[in-house]
């Protein structure tokens, strides 16, 4: 059959859908980079906040428009499929993502059955083209041990459940085997990985086995909450010591008020997140640091926003992710008084722009810089991306091979990236 494949939302959406597609190739099914021709449409949703959400119900309308079957995933999926109202929903298929692993036999089945009701062929679309993947996320864990009281994803995937190491080091070579070289390790909670598995099991020795594996390769590790990473925080730095670990660290502050931290239901104080980045800087002086941050947050003050104002201001990371607060149902929250719309908008403008100024300076640092980096994306016309050690991209204007390490002099900074070029190859 010939299968259309669409996923939105975090790194583990994307790659529970890239997982779902090699299945269906594996299973001999042709994968299609357009819906219109396709006998199947999966798409793996979010919901993170009220406007994806109905972004996803548009987006399923229009593709069961075009596929006559669609398979639904992701965290719309079972708390939220009853917004997908229309004359599509008779053709469509929810899987809870926990299930996901089936999707392959429902497909099955209905080939089978397709070549029982001899059914008209449609028009053909080209198959995508087989190609190794330069990045690849490999999911290590469901859920997560977090009981924040705005969040859905939480509902959506349930209590953690840890992918074993022997999986993880599995799906990583096999990753590795077919030419990755960027791997993504992802989940809700990366920090969390391990907790429900026993008292020897947690994030460092992970890394420490991933780092075991033999090839070329690079790894990012995910986003983490402060409250899971605190334990575990020494050990941590240590096993992101070696060279094939970027010195990234995504760590969500949420607020830079205490007060809102508490009715968030975040477990640490801002003065926690305060020492976890600096001993992460401490330990690795070009580290890159990213952030998110609520904005509009039912209580929330004048005074707590300018805490958070502060605190962006004098930690500088180098990426801030700044997303408005939107209620989801089922949630604490979301039986709480918001906060005025226009309150909300003119604090997120004040927040991005904020972000703004606060990008160029941390970045611009790197300007001169000399040193490898990895191609790890092509961009519009000659130019394609590069990954310093740190997880900075750095545009280049030529297109050396995707997936080696090259040599880059930093020219320059732009607010969200570097722009440099290649001398030449680092091996």
């Amino acid at each position: 059959m010939r299968v259309y494949v669409e996923s939105y939302g975090c790194s583990q959406n994307q790659g529970e859908g890239a997982t779902i597609a090699r299945a269906l190739a594996d299973a001999g099914h042709d994968l299609v980079s357009l819906p219109e021709g396709a006998d199947v449409g999966v798409l793996v949703t979010c919901a993170v906040i009220g406007p994806t959400e109905a972004r996803m119900a548009r987006r399923w309308r229009w593709i069961s428009d075009q596929i006559p079957r669609v398979v639904v995933t992701g965290c719309l999926v079972p708390l939220r499929t009853s917004i997908l109202e229309g004359e599509g929903r008779a053709r469509t298929t929810f899987v809870p993502i926990r299930e996901q692993s089936r999707i392959p036999d429902l497909l099955a089945e209905w080939s089978d059955s397709a070549i029982r009701g001899n059914v008209p062929a449609r028009p053909r679309p080209c198959p995508l083209a087989p190609h190794p993947p330069v990045s690849e996320e490999v999911v290590i864990a469901q859920g997560c041990t977090s009981a924040c009281t705005y969040c859905f994803s939480r509902l959506a995937r349930g209590r953690l459940e840890s992918v074993p190491t022997c999986e993880i080091v599995r799906r990583a070579e096999a990753a590795v085997a077919r030419g990755t070289v960027e791997l993504r390790l992802t989940s809700l909670d990366t920090a969390a990985w391990g907790v429900d598995l026993g008292p020897t099991e947690r994030l460092p020795d992970l890394l420490n086995a991933v780092a075991r594996i033999p090839g070329d390769f690079s790894v990012r590790v995910g986003m983490m909450s402060p409250q899971t990473l605190a334990p575990s925080l020494p050990r941590y730095l240590e096993a992101l010591a070696p060279g094939r670990f970027y010195k990234f660290l995504h760590l969500p502050v949420q607020s830079g008020s205490d007060r809102i931290l508490a009715a968030m239901r975040r477990g640490y104080p801002v003065a926690a997140f305060r020492r976890q980045v600096a001993s992460a800087r401490d330990r690795f002086p070009g580290l890159t640091l990213s952030t998110d941050v609520i904005v509009g947050f039912p209580g929330e003050t004048e005074e707590d926003h300018r805490d958070t104002e502060e605190l962006l201001a004098s930690v500088e990371p180098e990426i801030v992710n700044v997303t408005r607060y939107s209620p989801r149902p089922g949630t604490p929250a979301s039986h709480l008084r918001p906060v005025g719309p226009r309150v909300a908008k003119r604090r997120s403008r004040s927040l991005a722009a904020l972000r703004q100024r606060l990008a160029r300076g941390p970045l611009e640092r790197w300007i001169g810089h000399f040193g490898p980096a990895r191609v790890v994306e092509y961009g519009p016309g000659m130019s394609s991306v590069a990954r310093l050690p740190n997880y900075l991209p750095v545009v280049l204007e030529d297109r050396p091979a995707l997936g080696s390490t090259v040599r880059v002099r930093v020219e320059g900074a732009r607010s969200t990236y570097l722009l440099g070029r290649a001398e030449r190859a680092a091996f």
